[in-house]
């Protein structure tokens, strides 16, 4: 406002100096009113910032489900951070982000959860399933229960469904907004999934569009200062790797290079069968990357498990057994080992 007033004032006075030709004058005046505008901010002065490096308030987290996960990011996804989970197609990537907004939700948080791909009803009956842990497929026989769920979640929840190619960068910047003139201001975004959104250029390649969604993905997230998880497809060869690094990213590899956090999750169609897979940290900004670790899966509720931290030797091994044949005798009590063991003692002398 006053910004506007220095230069309509400079403006005007131009008038008198532009009859004598006094250019000049037109010019300081000009330059000074501009510089009136102008952010006064210099930015982070890491001298003097000190004690704000360190507020309790400095990065404001929101958890994941995995502690294992969280140890690494320093608590979870921060503000203005773009987190990533790559999968094969139908491994649970969709299911990985209702883990995360119901998590969250059920922590207070408040969610915006936009989805391109599945109906807004159905990403609901996921969420019922992950809140409750009864299949999604049987969800609708227990109302009752679902309701009485929804009423004790500290946060709330909002899904919104746009049209696959249709929505931009912009489409969910202006829904956010909207949300906020009616008092719903969200502590977490979740997009599923970016790639299906439209970019702004036009008549590119494939990539350049890709990247461009992907860097204003990031710069929304810095805009706004929330924290945005989506995921993202592998391509063939990654679809078949015990552990998905990434040059396997389908599209375009840049697209690691823009987010804070990249994660693989990676179901083969063994793992689809016994409800297992495996979880490897790309791409950390805050901490240490390249773990892997074995996981109990169960795309019915949404609920994944972080069991153990994978060694070397089972993450070359391609064919490396599913995690309940490694930790099995790990889940047995002493007590149910002796009666097994006394058991099995019974029935070979009785062989014998």
């Amino acid at each position: 406002m006053f910004y506007n007033f220095q230069l309509k004032k400079a403006l005007l006075t131009s008038v008198d100096f532009l009859n004598a030709g006094d250019y000049d004058s037109i010019r300081s005046l000009i330059d000074n009113a501009l510089r009136s505008g102008q952010d006064k901010n210099l930015g982070h002065e890491y001298n003097k910032d000190t004690e704000s490096r360190y507020r309790d308030d400095h990065r404001t987290i929101v958890p994941t489900p995995w502690k294992e996960i969280n140890d690494l990011l320093q608590g979870g996804l921060g503000n203005g951070d773009f987190g990533l989970i790559f999968g094969n197609p139908g491994g649970g990537k969709s299911w990985s982000l209702v883990a995360l907004g119901g998590f969250a939700v059920s922590l207070g948080y408040n969610v915006l959860h936009y989805t391109l791909e599945l109906g807004s009803d159905y990403v609901g009956r996921r969420y019922d399933a992950f809140f409750t842990g009864i299949g999604v497929q049987n969800i609708a026989q227990h109302k009752d229960q679902i309701e009485a769920k929804v009423n004790t979640l500290q946060g709330q929840l909002i899904i919104k469904e746009f049209p696959t190619g249709k929505a931009t960068i912009s489409t969910i910047e202006s829904h956010i907004k909207k949300c906020e003139d009616l008092d719903f201001k969200a502590d977490l975004i979740i997009i599923d999934y970016v790639d299906l959104l439209r970019s702004k250029r036009k008549n590119g390649e494939r990539k350049d569009e890709i990247d461009d969604i992907y860097i204003s993905t990031k710069g929304l997230a810095r805009e706004l200062n929330l924290p945005i998880w989506s995921v993202s497809q592998v391509n063939r060869s990654g679809a078949k790797d015990n552990i998905i690094e990434g040059d396997k990213a389908a599209g375009s590899y840049d697209k690691m290079m823009v987010t804070d956090v990249a994660i693989s999750l990676s179901r083969k169609k063994e793992d689809k069968v016994n409800g297992t897979g495996r979880l490897h940290i790309m791409k950390n900004r805050y901490g240490m990357d390249g773990l892997s670790y074995y996981m109990k899966a169960d795309t019915s509720t949404g609920h994944f498990q972080i069991l153990s931290q994978m060694d070397e030797d089972d993450e070359n091994n391609q064919n490396t057994p599913p995690p309940q044949n490694k930790q099995f005798n790990n889940n047995i009590s002493p007590i149910d080992k002796s009666i097994i063991q006394q058991r099995f003692f019974e029935l070979s002398k009785t062989e014998n």
